[in-house]
């Protein structure tokens, strides 16, 4: 029990000291049928494209322009944006506190040369003890990109350089337990070589990568990514995945998933996502894998805009994560709540609260948090 609740509070730290944007899933089959309808990146978040920012105009509460800083233009080679985060609230861990705290400071460069892109995402990020003047400032994602079709959203990209591996439903809201426990953990971009195919009706996205070699790393690990969507129809969207992972040591990880979109009615979107993963640890006697915690992590999302111009999102989600099938009481379940309101095409107000019980109350007492989060987008 206690080591659930540390590892809470070392979570609910985490989401102090940092926060990424990321792309919201949830318009996905409500707005278009792709993540790149909308974002520059063959998996969603980050910088926008032209659709992106109509969209951005359009849905929020004041029609103000969608333009870097409001009415910045830049030349045709050059794109520019950023987000900045801030948040306060309520935490209890068990233990209660009210806190603010900035949650992310980071800008968006790209520079275009024809089928060629190169792209980093400069700012600030939580130091590293002991070695806080190399890692207070960074570039969190940096890649070179070429784009088969480069004024349209669809075809073949090939990227190579710092990312994260496309994997999963790629949630903005970072304690998504699949997510969190789901192989994209916060931090996790590492250096590696991302080839993408997306259509309307599907998409394939592998990934090859190694262990970031310049710093200390959330994921200390080689491996490959695989992910792929079809949409069986406008309303309907089946996933598979798969990841591996090999530490220094030789331990390796096999996670496998499913995941599942379905529109129901004309804007409320059904998402879900269900994951095994396996873990074997290096015998150092014979070198063989042994037996270690084989884990279950999922979440289920119901998603709807409402207002006049769609400038309100809600969603309702529940999580389940199981550190160990195989040891009782160690299994961990939440419930989500989370209203976005888009302010105009570059303010966003977000409430994000959860309610978390251990083994539904066997291994601990219940936790949770209420935050009220300030993004702006540059």
């Amino acid at each position: 029990m206690r080591t659930l609740v540390i590892a809470f509070v070392i979570a609910m730290g985490l989401l102090g000291t940092a926060g990424v944007a990321h792309a919201y899933p949830q318009f996905q089959l409500v707005r278009d049928q792709t993540c790149t309808g909308c974002h520059i990146s063959p998996s969603g978040g980050g910088m926008l494209n032209e659709n992106g920012l109509n969209a951005a105009e359009a849905m929020s509460q004041l029609d103000h322009s969608a333009k870097f800083l409001y009415k910045v233009n830049t030349p045709k080679w050059l794109q520019l944006s950023g987000d900045l985060r801030a948040v306060t609230g309520f935490i209890q861990t068990p233990e209660q506190a009210f806190v603010a705290f900035p949650m992310q400071i980071e800008t968006n460069v790209r520079f275009v040369f024809g089928a060629f892109s190169l792209y980093a995402t400069p700012g600030l990020r939580p130091t590293t003890e002991g070695n806080a003047a190399a890692t207070f400032a960074w570039a969190r994602e940096h890649y070179v990109m070429w784009q088969q079709k480069p004024e349209e959203s669809e075809g073949l990209y090939v990227r190579l350089g710092r990312f994260m591996p496309t994997f999963g439903l790629r949630f903005a809201e970072h304690p998504m337990y699949t997510r969190r426990f789901g192989g994209t953990q916060l931090f996790s971009e590492t250096y590696g070589l991302g080839v993408a195919y997306v259509k309307p009706r599907y998409e394939v996205h592998a990934t090859g990568f190694i262990a970031d070699p310049i710093i200390d790393p959330v994921e200390n690990a080689n491996g490959a990514a695989l992910y792929a969507e079809t949409r069986i129809d406008p309303r309907t969207a089946l996933g598979v995945e798969g990841m591996v992972k090999v530490t220094p040591d030789l331990d390796k990880q096999y996670r496998v998933g499913v995941t599942a979109k379905k529109l129901l009615g004309k804007d409320l979107l059904l998402q879900g996502e269900l994951q095994f993963v396996n873990t074997l640890v290096e015998n150092k006697r014979n070198g063989a894998g042994t037996g270690a915690p084989t884990q279950l992590v999922g979440s289920l999302v119901l998603s709807k805009p409402f207002g006049k111009n769609d400038q309100f999102l809600v969603d309702l989600g529940i999580g389940h994560f199981d550190s160990n099938l195989r040891i009782r009481d160690l299994d961990r379940d939440c419930v989500d709540l989370n209203v976005h309101w888009f302010v105009d095409s570059h303010v966003e107000l977000i409430l994000n609260s959860r309610v978390e019980m251990l083994a539904f109350g066997n291994g601990g007492p219940n936790a949770g948090y209420a935050l009220l989060q300030v993004h702006f987008r540059l």
